[in-house]
């Protein structure tokens, strides 16, 4: 009983942070002037105010879930999944990806499906003038395009490879750094980096460069924080050619979102998520880069960065947004469904045997409309606050 009161003390806790107390949790290594930029994007823009509003999000499908009739199935949540995480893959093959890999666990299938339609549902409502059907007509299309995928994983989307065509791992370095008497460092006249300090640098350089030496990569040329608190580390790669470096992200090694409010799902599957994230991330990836590295006594979790897929619909009409949205829902479930995962087969199999599409259709786009009411009152609150400073 004890245990039971001192938790639900916690969870009240939890639900008393503010916006800049949920930046801490997601973001742990950002400093204080990064959290008020971040803090003044999230009142600009309603998106990125969902972005960064994980623990609210979760919450809000974690007490609603309950009331739905379509059945609970846990497989590997791939982060939290929105449109900005979307990312492309270049070796050894072009193939769609997502760069939060450090979020990956094990969860209720339903939640990506929930955040990536949210964001759909707010981008739509942002770029067109659609009617209320027509929206639900598009969400319904990326719902369709996630079980036909399911149900035969040989189909193929044109709208993802056409986007995934023109993304170049060369992108990333133009995106980031610059060349300088022959020599590559990071731009930090960009306004999300920053510079690190000579400490933090020093002890990420030893242990990184230790890292990379099993896979015969040079030594590290150049660190920087981005606007996140994540470290970018520029690494040299196999040869001192300056259009072959590689982009790594060192994160701190954070609990996820869903196991911080769900105690339950914590309990069940945190261990296994534990012991099994390296080679989820390193299948799904279809590289050996994702690992936990400790840094004087603190875990980080690091992994190649990827360019962003820039997938976008052809035009403003309906037919090109269910095209879209149709994509969208095809790399969702790919990503729920890696054949090279045992919990992966196991979940597709009892998706398609168990699952009624037309239940989990009604269901999650009703349960997005409620939240899309419900983010747009809490951001307009949001913006009425001032922010002289952050705690």
């Amino acid at each position: 009983m004890k245990s039971f009161i001192l938790f639900f003390s916690l969870i009240l806790f939890i639900w008393a942070f503010d916006e800049s107390e949920q930046i801490k949790v997601t973001h742990p290594l950002q400093d204080t002037k990064s959290t008020q930029k971040l803090l003044e994007a999230m009142q600009a823009d309603i998106k990125v105010y969902l972005y960064q509003t994980p623990l609210s999000s979760y919450d809000y499908f974690d007490k609603n879930c309950a009331k739905l009739k379509s059945q609970v199935l846990i497989t590997w949540i791939h982060g939290d999944i929105y449109l900005e995480t979307l990312a492309a893959g270049e070796t050894p093959d072009i193939r769609a990806t997502l760069n939060k890999g450090q979020n990956t666990h094990l969860g209720d299938y339903r939640y990506d499906m929930f955040t990536l339609l949210s964001d759909l549902l707010l981008k739509m409502q942002e770029d067109s003038d659609f009617s209320g059907s027509k929206e639900k007509a598009i969400l319904g299309t990326f719902v369709d395009g996630y079980f036909e995928k399911l149900q035969n994983q040989k189909l193929q989307c044109p709208c993802i490879d056409d986007a995934l065509s023109n993304v170049k791992e060369s992108d990333l370095l133009i995106q980031y750094t610059k060349v300088k008497d022959e020599k590559r460092f990071f731009n930090t006249r960009i306004k999300s980096l920053s510079k690190v300090s000579k400490n933090s640098t020093k002890n990420l350089k030893k242990e990184m460069n230790k890292y990379f030496s099993s896979f015969k990569f040079l030594p590290i040329k150049d660190i920087v924080m981005d606007e996140f608190g994540n470290y970018l580390l520029l690494c040299e790669g196999k040869t001192d050619k300056i259009n072959d470096d590689i982009i790594f992200i060192v994160s701190a090694n954070t609990v996820p979102v869903s196991y911080q409010v769900n105690a339950k799902m914590k309990n069940n599957y945190l261990k296994k998520s534990l012991l099994n994230k390296h080679e989820v991330m390193q299948s799904f990836n279809q590289t050996a880069y994702a690992a936990i590295v400790r840094v004087k006594g603190q875990s980080f979790f690091v992994n190649k960065l990827n360019p962003s897929l820039k997938l976008e619909p052809q035009s403003e009409k309906t037919r090109a947004y269910k095209k879209y949205a149709s994509a969208l829902g095809f790399m969702l479930a790919k990503f729920h469904s890696n054949p090279d995962l045992k919990s992966c087969k196991s979940f597709s199999n009892k998706l398609n045997k168990q699952v009624k599409t037309r239940v989990v259709k009604t269901e999650l786009i009703s349960m997005v409309y409620s939240y899309n009411e419900t983010l747009e009152q809490n951001w307009e609150d949001f913006t009425d606050k001032e922010f002289l400073s952050v705690k």
